[in-house]
């Protein structure tokens, strides 16, 4: 996690400002999504090596891009690099919440209080509600050897159509 911290304590903001609009969103997604589709066609080979989470380490600091997730980073660079389904998918979970708790975090460090006291109540829900689904779901993928990619990348895919259709019409 420390390559993703690094770079965004250092660049997040101006890589928001350069890549935040709604066309380079749905790209980012489009693009996401078919290295994801193509990173778990590969055949399961490994597990994960100093070299393997070294790279998953280095991929995350693709995610301060709006439309790339740091945990979609890790998990298309591991299964590119043809670790297994299952192994993949629950190291680049784990590897992920360092980050994306202190990228949390400094936003709401940066929030206004007035901010702050409106979304109380659904980050007190939000928050517990996804770490407890996520780690339900994590759990489940690894006890069933991992499921396919295929559904998130069609997601991101039809995501980034979305986001495309949206931002030529607004272009009109």
């Amino acid at each position: 996690s420390i390559p993703a911290a690094v770079a965004g304590s250092l660049a997040a903001d101006a890589v928001e400002e350069r890549l935040g609009t709604r066309g380079q969103l749905a790209a980012l997604l489009a693009g996401a999504g078919l290295l994801l589709w193509v990173a778990d066609r590969r055949p399961e080979q490994s597990g994960i090596g100093a070299g393997q989470a070294a790279a998953a380490a280095v991929a995350q600091v693709a995610a301060l891009a709006p439309g790339v997730s740091r945990s979609g980073a890790a998990l298309t660079t591991l299964r590119g690099l043809g670790v297994r389904r299952a192994e993949a998918q629950r190291f680049s979970l784990l590897m992920s919440l360092p980050v994306t708790a202190g990228a949390a975090g400094l936003t709401l460090l940066r929030a206004d209080r007035r901010t702050l006291r409106a979304l109380a109540g659904p980050l007190a829900a939000g928050i517990p509600a996804a770490a407890v689904v996520a780690a339900g779901l994590t759990a489940g993928e690894v006890r069933r050897g991992g499921i396919s990619l295929r559904a998130a990348a069609l997601y991101r895919l039809g995501l980034a159509a979305v986001v495309a259709v949206r931002s030529k019409r607004e272009n009109q």
